[in-house]
């Protein structure tokens, strides 16, 4: 009999396969991996939780939980029966339940809880790691997110540390012309200067907040978009609540082609659809080209301002709900 994949809340599971999922996570998490811990924790049932299975008859073979958190949806309890391992069954699961979140809630993390040494299986559905280990009961844990948002001819997801993403970061800004206006301008010239960047890139995920990588649909690497906290100048700073900016820096084979715009405005709606409603860029004032994305996707040019990173900057603001 063919493998079977299914699922459900807990309240519509048959209670004989419910027993059957039940039982199998004890078996591997508290009793295989000895960790005494409330397995049945209460979130199972919470709204808008869903448990997947795979089945092949009554045997239940592989199972993951989904949770719908607020700003974010979750995976966790990914489990497989001993009998079942090695035939791909849990990558099976853990494909329906990203296909489903994605069409779902395009642009919204997805986040898990990964035993350490798991970590690289988990990469290959596009998660990375997104803050420092920790231990529970006991066995080593690292959080990870994932994100995807798609377009008509771009996909943005996020950064990984893989060879390929890490030599095109590189090759990107060790460009002048994709540094000249950014910051103090200096260039890459140490590939080990792009882990340092997503180091610093890992720390802005928030939510639907961080720097997603831009593909284009055949896979090919273009650029980066942000959505970050913008940091005050030192005179401003006091007592100001903290606002949200919106920037883009492409590689100049992919300039002209209007993706910048294409990323920028997807990244823009999902702000606003998550209830985001005041989101700000600033450009060098030499910049024409950025400013000109930033009107396109129609954000309203304000002037010159030294609010932000202690320059002077254009500001483009927009600040109604998208």
């Amino acid at each position: 009999m063919p493998v079977s994949v299914h699922r459900s809340p807990v309240a519509d599971i048959a209670p004989l396969t419910l027993y059957r999922i039940l039982w199998m996570r004890v078996a591997v998490f508290v009793v295989e991996q000895e960790a005494a811990y409330p397995e049945i924790d209460g979130r199972d049932i919470e709204p808008g939780a869903e448990l997947f299975w795979a089945a092949d008859g009554d045997d239940v073979l592989a199972t993951l939980r989904v949770l719908r958190e607020p700003g974010n949806t979750r995976i966790g309890r990914v489990a497989t029966a001993p009998q079942a391992r090695g035939r791909g069954i849990a990558a099976d699961l853990m494909r329906a339940a990203i296909a489903l979140l994605d069409a779902e809630a395009p642009g919204i993390p997805i986040l898990l809880d990964a035993q350490a040494h798991l970590a690289p299986w988990y990469g290959r559905f596009g998660f990375v790691v997104s803050g420092a280990p920790f231990a529970e009961d006991g066995i080593p844990h690292v959080p990870m997110r994932r994100t995807r948002l798609a377009t008509e001819r771009l996909v943005l997801r996020e950064w990984t540390r893989s060879d390929d993403d890490r030599a095109f970061l590189f090759d990107m800004y060790r460009r002048p012309e994709v540094r000249q206006y950014l910051g103090n301008g200096q260039v890459m010239t140490d590939p080990a200067e792009v882990d340092a960047l997503l180091d610093r890139w890992q720390e802005l995920g928030e939510g639907i907040l961080g720097v997603r990588a831009v593909e284009t649909a055949a896979g090919e690497r273009i650029g980066s978009v942000l959505l970050k906290r913008i940091p005050w100048s030192a005179h401003v700073a006091d007592g100001r609540d903290d606002e949200i900016e919106i920037g883009w820096h492409f590689h100049p084979h992919s300039w002209r082609h209007g993706y910048a715009t294409e990323a920028a405005a997807a990244v823009l709606a999902l702000a606003g659809q998550q209830g985001i409603e005041r989101v700000v860029a600033v450009t060098n004032p030499a910049n024409t080209a950025s400013g000109a994305v930033a009107e396109r996707i129609g954000m309203r040019a304000e002037g010159r301002t030294r609010d932000y990173y202690d320059v002077e900057c254009e500001l483009y603001i927009a600040d109604e709900r998208v």
